[in-house]
Parts: structure tokens; sequence; C-alpha cells
């Protein structure tokens, strides 16, 4: 169970499950599961490489012990990854090698921002978006948004030649992940508190406190949330169903912020605070396919 939360399984998973929502929240077609198992491998990837020197950094939670035990078998494990990454990429290019791209400089910039932004958070020649406190979440935020929202839909129509949502569509509903997943990061920066305070990583906890960064900002940010999101389901004829599916998850972050107000472990965190992403996805999924 550790090794599913730990090995960053489980963050793969929702990856996939929020792009599978979002492409349906803008009707379009999936791309089909080899991208989706690119996309679950790349996020597993790239967090694997952001811990992997967990068990150095002198953190004495589960999860730094964890990595500790199993740190020979992790890089095996992303030795194993990258690799069919590779393959699955090599693979992809022979597959759609001499077909036209529908893609023009825009779109590719657009495609490449996003990356470029999450290697910058975790350091590009010394430089890391980390390292601003309260930049931090909003970074973060931004990739998932771009990962779950827009790849979807450039991918499908640069390869396939679909086309494209409504612009505006696009843009509400990567705001709306935008927010959530800062919320969500927010959150996760309570766990880190400590050791963000001795590395003089300013984050909004650091700066504010507990019971402020809860109270007077994430709830605030919530339930602007939720009030935005059923203003705009009851101007646009979405279902009483569709309604009570897609605010779901607020009231499940809002339990989490009452819950945080005591420690948790490294493992709630994960399992529960993330664990909110992939049940935002099944109620959108939800939603869409039978209301």
């Amino acid at each position: 169970m550790r090794g599913f939360f730990y090995g960053n399984w489980f963050i793969g998973l929702c990856a996939v499950a929020l792009g599978v929502e979002a492409a349906m929240q803008q009707q379009v077609p999936l791309n089909g599961p080899w991208y989706h198992a690119i996309v679950f491998l790349a996020c597993v990837a790239f967090y694997n490489h952001a811990y992997r020197d967990l068990a150095r950094t002198g953190a004495g939670d589960d999860r730094a012990r964890w990595y500790a035990l199993h740190g020979h078998q992790q890089r095996t494990v992303q030795f194993v990854i990258l690799g069919v990454l590779c393959i699955a990429l090599l693979w992809s290019w022979v597959r759609f090698q001499g077909r036209p791209l529908h893609m023009d400089a825009h779109h590719l910039l657009t495609l490449l921002v996003f990356p470029f932004v999450g290697f910058a958070y975790y350091g590009i020649r010394g430089a890391s978006l980390r390292r601003i406190g309260w930049l931090k979440p909003f970074a973060l935020g931004f990739v998932w948004a771009g990962l779950v929202t827009v790849y979807p839909v450039l991918l499908q129509a640069a390869l396939h030649g679909s086309a494209l949502p409504d612009l505006g569509l696009t843009a509400r509903l990567f705001l709306k992940n935008l927010m959530f997943i800062a919320v969500l990061a927010v959150l996760f920066d309570i766990k880190d508190h400590a050791s963000d305070h001795r590395n003089a990583v300013k984050t909004i906890v650091v700066q504010r406190g507990l019971r402020t960064t809860l109270f007077r900002i994430v709830l605030p940010l919530t339930l602007l949330g939720v009030s935005s999101f059923l203003f705009y389901g009851a101007t646009h004829g979405f279902s009483p169903m569709k309604l009570v599916l897609n605010t779901v998850p607020f009231g499940a972050l809002l339990a989490a912020i009452h819950a945080l107000r005591k420690r948790r472990t490294v493992l709630y965190y994960l399992a529960v605070v993330d664990g909110l992403m992939l049940l935002k996805a099944m109620c959108g999924i939800a939603a869409m396919r039978w209301f």
C-alpha cells in the first residue's frame, strides 16, 4: 500500500483521470490508451525524479524512511519507466510519421510551456520556482491544469485534425483545475511547514500560519470556486444531478480543510488530499457520462 502512494503511482492515476474528465467536459475524443499510458508513466517518472534525494534531505517522516529503505528498487523502477517511455515515444513517432500535423507555432509553444514550468519548479541552473513560496502552489496548478486540460485537446487536434473546442470553455476549465490543484498544493505545504521554515522557503503556511491559511485563504477560495461553478451551471442549463456531482469534490475539500487542523501523516496527504483529484475526476466523468 505504501509503495503505491510513496512510489507516485497514485499521482499518475490522478493525472490520467483528470485528463479524461477534461476531455469529456470539452467534448473531444479521448486520445486512446497509448496516450494515457504515456501520461501516467511520465507523471510517475517526474515525481520519482523530484523525490529521488528525499532520504538524504534529513526529513524524518515515513516517506523519507521508505525511500531510504527502497532506494535501490526505486532507481531500478525509474530506469525501467524511462526506458518504456522512450520506446512508447519512439513508437508514437513511427506511427504518426508521414501524417500532417495540424499544429502551428502558437500551439507548439503552448505544449512546451507546461513542461518548462514543471522543470523550473524543481530547478533549472539553480533557479527554482519552488523557492518563491507564494508562487509555488500556483506554478503546480498551472502545470497540472495544462497537462490535464490543454494537452488532450491540442494533441487530438494536432494528430487527427479535430476541431478545437470553444476557447472560453477551455479557459474556464483550465482556471478551475488550476485553482483546485493550487488549493491542494497549499494544503500540502502544511505537511512541509517545519522543513520549509528551516530552509527559508516562505510558503503561504510559513508566512501566514496554519489557521490563517486554512480559514482565511483556502476556505474562501474553495467557497468562491463552488459558488462560481454553481452560478455557471445554473445559468447554462446543468441538470440538478450534474450540479450535485460536480459539487461533491468541493464538499470533500471543505472536510479536508477541517481535518487538517490536526497533525496528519504523510500517507494521509498522499491518499486523502491527492485523492481529491481522483474524486473530482470521477464525479466529473460520471456527470458527463450519465447526466
